[in-house]
């Protein structure tokens, strides 16, 4: 007999193996462990226990969960919208049965608040956890690897609305670009690290709690005024099961409509260069960065700075 009820303290543990299971049968090794759960999800403000649902079989114990909810603060993809942030189950011959029925109590909940829409897995930039434990960070959505969630969330109506791509760079091999655009470039701007640039940004400063975020700003001498803004983050290592040796990076969805899209994608890449420097000096092993491969400027950036790409993904939306 299998039931569906609310997160305990003590179900910790068991959901850390649900998790390594899940991600197990499609030969990820991404884990949460329990220190993970407790410093990215649990300790976040924000974090409801009614809205981590367990699915508990009378003799197998939990065999799966679904954690959902909403970001108040979302500016794009998940405005408006209930998120499922993460759905793991167990394999077995009942795995969908218990997708659905986690699926099913979640926007039974989710219909509560008043939303018509709800997205997963995570939100892209909107996501609010795993931030620096799920494969691309939460920004990935449905691992392109992973056939049985993939299932599940067609069967619950889910469509593919977005597709996303994570790249990464390997540092040891980083080699910054320099050709005349680069040079001219670089010695009409300057580039410096903004400290506690977070400070202010009570939202951000919640979502990162648990990593070291450094911002960096690109100046032009002739217009000295800060033209571009780079957040770079890494999970603390104090955090046990984290990537502490791999940084994140964001690059804005848009080009500005006042800039020139040329001019703008070198001073990307020049800012992004001094980071990388920086980055090397910490003794950082790699960089992430996920994208919408739709965005040709993102795409750009990171094939001039030698980014690979690493996995691919999709983000899905249906009506509640």
């Amino acid at each position: 007999m299998r039931s569906i009820r609310s997160f305990l303290n003590v179900d910790t543990p068991a959901l850390a193996k649900i998790w390594h299971q899940h991600h197990q049968a499609f030969r990820s090794k991404s884990d949460c462990t329990v220190a993970s759960w407790d410093q990215a999800v649990l300790a976040k403000p924000y974090f409801r226990s009614e809205q981590l649902l367990i699915a508990e079989d009378s003799t197998q114990g939990v065999v799966g969960f679904v954690h959902f909810g909403m970001n108040p603060q979302a500016k794009s993809f998940g405005k408006d919208s209930g998120i499922i942030h993460r759905l793991c189950v167990r394999p077995g011959e009942d795995e969908d049965a218990i997708a659905e029925d986690l699926l099913t109590e979640s926007f039974r909940n989710l219909s509560t608040s008043s939303v018509g829409r709800c997205v997963g897995i995570g939100a892209f930039h909107d996501s609010i956890f795993y931030i620096g434990v799920a494969e691309g960070d939460g920004f990935l959505g449905v691992n392109a690897n992973d056939p049985r969630l993939l299932r599940w969330m067609k069967n619950r109506g889910f469509l593919e609305v977005r597709s996303t791509q994570c790249w990464e760079l390997s540092l040891a091999h980083f080699k910054p670009p320099m050709d005349r655009n680069q040079i001219a470039v670089h010695r009409n701007s300057l580039v410096s690290k903004l400290p506690c640039q977070f400070q202010s940004d009570w939202w951000k400063n919640i979502i990162y709690g648990h990593c070291d975020i450094g911002s960096f700003q690109l100046v032009t001498k002739s217009k000295p005024t800060i033209q571009l803004l780079l957040d770079v983050w890494t999970p603390e290592a104090f955090v046990p099961g984290v990537e502490s040796w791999l940084s994140r990076l964001t690059i804005p969805e848009s080009v500005p409509d006042d800039m020139d899209q040329n001019l703008w994608i070198e001073h990307w890449v020049c800012l992004i260069c001094e980071c990388m420097r920086l980055l090397q000096s910490e003794r950082k092993q790699a960089v992430q960065s996920v994208i919408d491969p739709v965005s040709t400027h993102s795409v750009q950036i990171l094939q001039r700075l030698g980014f690979k790409i690493k996995s691919q993904g999709m983000l899905m939306a249906c009506d509640i």
